[in-house]
């Protein structure tokens, strides 16, 4: 849910055909406000941008044409700054933002060893559940939005193992997400709404294996998340950002 910045993250992975891989690290997250969805789109330049940690936890089942994905994602923001073209302010410190999101993966690898040998791609779906809550302190009032959403996606990948030693993959979801969100302010009893609202969202990964050994190897990769949101009352957008070094073991 987001920044230029990006940030480190060290992880662990359990892979097999069946394993289980947890990591954890830090993300930036940054929201802003959009007045048109229309094109042009009339956004603010002025976003609110913060970074926490963050913890994955993923179980995979997968064979040579087809994977199964699980994932658990849990991360907490803070440290927020109002960041325009020319300037940025620092937001209170008690400004917060928590995300829980689960998504569960599909993907099936129809061309093999076609183009180029070694690399595979594959298309998929994607479903998911978010609940994500934001808190912000403008003056001595509290501002705080809290919204439950699914999300329905396609999913294309291309992996490329030509060589023992090393490994890429690259990943690009896009699709549709529908929320409820509940919006409250602590001095305006009228702010207190809740909308229906739905948008899109894009995911790409790219990441790339070093392989030790047989049972051992070690990993980067690139996450880039954006998401447009359009309810009654008023549309955002959010995104992050993350870069993610890790150790791979193979059971």
């Amino acid at each position: 849910m987001i920044a230029p910045g990006t940030s480190v993250l060290c992880t662990v992975v359990l892979l097999a055909q069946a394993g289980w891989s947890a990591s954890g690290g830090r993300e930036t997250f940054a929201y802003r406000d959009i007045a048109r969805n229309g094109p042009p789109a009339d956004a603010s330049p002025v976003e609110w941008r913060g970074s926490g940690p963050s913890m994955v936890l993923v179980y995979e089942r997968a064979t040579t044409r087809r994977a199964h994905r699980f994932t658990i994602d849990v991360a907490k923001a803070g440290s927020f700054a109002y960041s325009g073209p020319v300037r940025g302010i620092a937001a209170p410190g008690d400004d917060s933002a928590t995300r829980l999101e689960g998504r569960y993966d599909y993907r099936r690898y129809v061309l093999r060893d076609r183009i180029v040998r070694g690399l595979a791609a594959g298309i998929g779906v994607q479903g998911g559940g978010r609940r994500l809550s934001l808190q912000r302190h403008p003056g001595m009032a509290t501002e705080a939005m809290s919204s439950t959403a699914g999300s329905v996606a396609g999913v294309a990948s291309a992996r490329l193992h030509r060589w023992a030693r090393w490994s890429a993959q690259i990943d690009w979801t896009n699709g549709l997400a529908f929320l409820r969100e509940h919006d409250r302010h602590s001095t305006d009893v009228l702010s207190d709404v809740r909308l229906w609202g739905g948008g899109w969202l894009t995911d790409l990964t790219v990441s790339g294996t070093v392989h030790l050994s047989r049972r051992a190897a070690v990993s980067a990769s690139f996450l880039s998340t954006g998401e447009g949101t359009a309810l009654s009352h008023h549309s955002y957008a959010f995104a992050r950002r993350r870069f993610a070094l890790g150790v791979t073991y193979v059971r």
